[in-house]
């Protein structure tokens, strides 16, 4: 049974990767998406990496910034948290919103903070990204207008064809099966914190301590700087793949265009899909398609170029950093599994 309810997730999460990529895909040509590919212009993919490991390492920076404002004052050494983001990423890739546990975990145990207290900063740090990309989209519906509501209409009438295709009885079925396994995570939990009030206020604490380290750094430009740098990072490996497969010549996309571009995508990235596959892609070919009517072949090899860079970027560097702290993926998953566990 325990084994079984570790698997639902992940088989649900693999369930909306696998038609949200069908859904991206079906109206391409994959004969024509891999001559894109060949034909594609690789001298980009210099800078392209380059302005990768940039945004790590100015993520890990920043993520330093509200460690070090944890009422203990623990050391948050910048090649620590750069090797725990990295680490997150590659855990992300086999189970989704795990690397966040993974990377508080792996800087709790080799650093003087404590696995709350860092997760509360984690969940800080992604509250100025909530921020950000909020700012971003309302940035793109100011530029963009009607051309945006169509995007988001391309979400609503692919979850309704979803939820179409289900016969009105499975749908029932299924609802009926949400509410029990609801249920029994509410009385789990209950069993789980019985006779342990105490610690579980304790973990609170430390968790509420992290998340209010963004005000409590006395840094805020340097928040706001690293913030604003970040997603210029984003920015720039939106544009760079459009450089690479010819689009910004083909269809006049500039940097504003990628903003817009990576904004939309970033919703998708928020979906519970292992690493954004999918979801990441049917967000990012309806914003090429309906904002910028671009052809859906040409929509489809950037989405995956884009996604299978960053997966080849992200997994390369968090292995090196498994090698260089001299652990692997399975004991950094299974300490986050048993860190989150409480």
């Amino acid at each position: 049974m325990p084994r079984l309810r570790s698997l639902l997730p992940a088989l649900a999460s693999l369930a909306l990767a696998a038609v949200l990529l069908w859904l991206a895909l079906r109206d391409a040509d994959l004969a024509g998406v891999g001559r894109a590919l060949a034909d594609g212009a690789w001298g980009w993919v210099i800078p392209f990496v380059a302005v990768g490991v940039l945004s790590v390492v100015v993520r890990a920076w920043r993520w330093g910034l509200l460690i070090e404002a944890l009422p203990s004052r623990p050391s948050a050494d910048l090649r620590l948290t750069t090797a725990s983001v990295f680490i997150g990423y590659l855990v992300n890739y086999a189970a989704p919103r795990l690397g966040e546990v993974a990377r508080t975990a792996n800087v709790a145990r080799n650093s003087e903070a404590t696995f709350s207290g860092v997760l509360g900063t984690v969940v800080a740090e992604r509250l100025l990204d909530v921020v950000a990309l909020a700012l971003a989209l309302g940035a793109v519906a100011l530029t963009y207008g009607g051309r945006l509501a169509s995007v988001w209409e391309a979400f609503a009438g692919g979850a309704r064809a979803l939820a179409g295709s289900v016969p009105v009885g499975a749908g029932w079925a299924g609802l009926a099966f949400l509410a029990v396994v609801v249920a029994g995570v509410v009385v789990w939990l209950r069993r789980r914190s019985g006779g342990g009030a105490g610690r579980v206020r304790a973990l609170l604490d430390s968790f509420r301590d992290g998340l209010v380290s963004l005000v409590r750094t006395g840094r805020p430009w340097a928040l706001l700087g690293s913030t604003v740098l970040l997603w210029a990072c984003y920015v720039l490996m939106s544009d760079l793949p459009l450089r690479i497969l010819g689009l910004s010549g083909a269809y006049g996309l500039g940097l504003g265009d990628a903003g817009a571009i990576m904004a939309v995508g970033g919703v998708g990235m928020a979906l519970p899909a292992p690493g954004g596959t999918g979801s990441f892609h049917y967000a990012t070919v309806q914003a090429l398609t309906l904002l910028f009517a671009v052809a859906a072949t040409p929509a489809a090899t950037y989405a995956i170029l884009v996604h299978a860079a960053g997966v080849v970027l992200y997994c390369a560097f968090g292995v090196l950093a498994l090698v260089w702290q001299g652990t692997s993926l399975r004991d950094v998953r299974a300490e986050a599994r048993e860190a989150a566990a409480p």
